[in-house]
């Protein structure tokens, strides 16, 4: 896929960027102003779909890597490291009052002949960052 930056064994490299979420996408090519000669971007069908799929869609794409705070209780003590980890599935959930995302994670996804491990299911988007929290 021209344009994606590529990882060492040549698939493409999903490390976090800032332009790596959907909505963060759209928003940054409406500020480009882009035309062709069908007139502006911000009037072309395709666009005004993705435009409206940022808004529902998931927040994180399959195999897109994120970071998560993990929490573990030692010695009577809560530990907590932020870790990264990629997006091996995800489905729409809700409750009372709206829809939302749910994601599993992986630090040892599916390669070839190689089943891989979740390490956790069913994490909301709100938890996941795109970037390491400092």
């Amino acid at each position: 896929m021209p344009g994606l930056p590529r990882d060492a064994g040549g698939g493409v490299d999903m490390k976090p960027t800032q332009y790596r979420n959907l909505a963060k996408v759209v928003a940054q090519l409406e500020s480009c102003g882009f035309e062709c000669e069908a007139g502006p971007l911000r009037l072309n069908d395709a666009f005004l779909w993705l435009k409206d799929a940022s808004k529902i869609g998931p927040e994180f794409w399959p195999g897109q890597g994120v970071f998560y705070e993990v929490e573990a209780e030692v010695a009577g003590e809560t530990l907590r490291k932020w870790a990264h980890f990629y997006i091996v599935g995800c489905r729409m959930s809700s409750d009372a009052e709206k829809r939302f995302w749910l994601y599993d994670l992986s630090n040892d996804p599916p390669r070839p002949y190689h089943y891989g491990k979740v390490q956790f299911r069913g994490i909301k988007g709100n938890l996941l960052r795109l970037e390491m929290p400092s």
